[in-house]
Formats: structure tokens, sequence, C-alpha cells
């Protein structure tokens, strides 16, 4: 969703830095964990170092702080130009589509309501409705069980390498973005099967598969 079909405008990085202040003064900090890791993947280190009942404490209130955040961009959210025109030819196509995001629910619904997309995907999963985030593929595949669509059939097209990432461990092909945080040359390194200028460009790829596959 952000960063791809609408503007990148979440502060992740001082999520990061509150989330990391609360750890260090819990003592619990490690050299590895920088502003540079994802909340998600702070958490998965810190469940290995800490009891459940404890770590559950932890992850809610620092969701808590990224689903307050998440919540203010939700009323500044646009869509990246172009965005929709594509998503209604895709829908033309009579494609089925789905949104993959590591944000919450709320914040999520939020988004896709204030820009009258909340009816338009046939299936939305959040944090909220898997164990696993991305760059894990639990999300990726609970979509596209919800979809009815087997790996193969499908690409994600995201701003991030964890997006590209996900998409590896789930087992489907994957078109990096650099409308987000990411350039198109980060973006690479993480060997994305296709770069594409923006979500824009998706509806010729599509077009170009179909073809190659005939």
């Amino acid at each position: 969703m952000d960063g791809t079909i609408t503007r990148f405008n979440l502060d992740f990085v001082e999520a990061r830095r509150r989330v990391l202040r609360d750890v260090e003064q819990m003592n619990l900090r490690t050299l590895d964990m920088t502003e540079q890791m994802s909340t998600y993947l702070l958490l998965k280190r810190l469940k290995e170092n800490i009891d459940a009942d404890k770590f559950d404490g932890i992850r809610k209130k620092f969701y808590g702080y990224v689903q307050e955040m998440e919540v203010r961009a939700a009323q500044d959210a646009t869509l990246y130009p172009g965005a929709l025109e594509t998503l209604n030819l895709l829908r033309g196509w009579r494609l089925k589509i789905g949104i993959v995001t590591n944000n919450s629910r709320v914040g999520t619904e939020l988004t896709l309501k204030r820009l009258r997309l909340d009816n338009f995907f046939d299936a939305v999963v959040t944090r909220d409705d898997c164990d696993e985030m991305k760059p894990d593929a639990g999300p990726v595949r609970k979509v596209l069980e919800s979809l009815d669509i087997r790996p193969e059939d499908a690409i994600l097209v995201g701003d991030s390498i964890i997006d590209i990432m996900a998409a590896k461990a789930a087992g489907l092909p994957s078109a990096g973005v650099p409308t987000g945080p990411f350039s198109g040359e980060r973006l690479l390194q993480t060997e994305p099967d296709y770069l594409l200028n923006s979500v824009n460009d998706l509806p010729r790829l599509i077009e170009y598969l179909g073809t190659s596959m005939q």
C-alpha cells in the first residue's frame, strides 16, 4: 500500500527510535539492533531472549506506538499519481487484487476509506491478520489463500526490500517500484524479477507476461 499505490508518508525511523529507546531502558538492546532494522525484526530478536508473557506486553506497547503513527499518516494519505487509473484498468481485466501490508488493520482501513478504495480490493492482509509479517512469507501466503490464487499465477508489486524478500519466501515473482523509501538500485540488490518505474507500469508488464506465455 504505502509507497506503491499511496505516497509514502510514514516516519518509520522515528517509530524505531522510540522502540529502541525503550529496549535500551530495559537493558535488552544488542549491537545489531539499529534504526535500519524493522520493528517486526526487532521483536523477533527480542522474542528469542525473553519469556512469552513479557514479550506479548512489549509487542503490544511497540505496535501501539506504530499504530499511532499510522493513524496520523492516514489523515494525510494521497494516492500515487495514476494509481487509481491503473487499478481501474486491472479491475477491467477482471484480475483479482489484494493488499499485503505491515500496517495495522486500523491504519489500513482508514487510509483505504479516506481514498475511497475500501471496497476495491478482493483481500487485505495486515499485521493484525497474521502471526508473521513481511519479509516472512506468512502474510503473502494468506492473501493468496484468500484470493484462491496459486503463487505462480500472481505477482507481488512493492516498494520495499521486504516486499521482494517476502515474495521470494512465498514462491511468487515480484516487481519492485522505487516510489517509496528505496531507490531502484537498492531494490535491485534484493533481485526482484522485474523493476518498474511505478505501479503504473504494471499493466504493460502483465500484457508482456501474457504474450510471452502464449
